[in-house]
């Protein structure tokens, strides 16, 4: 007799358990989970854009190298050369003039390790020195085929797009360049406005 007591007592607490299981079904049948504005429908919600586009290391970095692989085989087919009278000495082009405004700036800075008129003659001789070797310089691109220019150039557009796609695409490079505040506006905004 008590067991019959006891499983009338006991379910009586089942059934309330199954009772508020029914309510909440109701509830969620009558219910939806998310109150949408009318305008607003499911096929809208699967459109959202992420906030950070998706990077790709793996593009990222094999585009770097397929840059550098191409940037390597182009090097490769350039000679460098000076004219043969500038070799000799002879041509114009020489920058010994360019030793006196060095000797003097090195002079100032002996003599006062401060004076900042002599860092920037220093400075600006090593440039000119620089840019006078540069401009002495003769470069030439060795013959070649169209297709050998073609598959010579084919990595450097091939890594430019995966370099790119590793960054997350156009949307990745905007979503950056916003965020340094390098961009305000949308790329697309100014052709909406007109």
């Amino acid at each position: 007799m008590d067991n019959c007591n006891r499983a009338d007592g006991g379910s009586e607490p089942n059934k309330q358990v199954e009772d508020k299981l029914k309510q909440l079904e109701q509830d969620l049948k009558n219910k939806s989970c998310v109150d949408l504005p009318a305008s607003v429908s499911s096929q809208d919600l699967m459109n959202i854009p992420n906030t950070a586009p998706l990077k790709d290391d793996l593009y990222y970095f094999s585009g770097i190298a397929l840059i550098g692989f191409a940037l390597l085989i182009f090097f490769q087919h350039v000679h460098v050369g000076t004219g043969l009278l500038q070799a000799l000495g002879l041509g114009a082009g020489g920058f010994g003039l360019l030793v006196m405004p060095l000797l003097l700036g090195i002079g100032l800075i002996v003599y006062n390790k401060k004076n900042k008129i002599g860092y920037a003659i220093l400075s600006v001789t090593c440039a000119l020195i620089l840019w006078s070797v540069l401009a002495s310089l003769i470069m030439t691109f060795t013959p070649i085929s169209f297709l050998g220019l073609i598959i010579m150039l084919l990595p450097l557009a091939v890594g430019g797009a995966l370099f790119v796609k590793g960054l997350g695409g156009p949307k990745g490079i905007e979503y950056r360049l916003r965020k340094q505040g390098l961009l305000k506006t949308p790329i697309g905004s100014e052709q909406k406005s007109k």
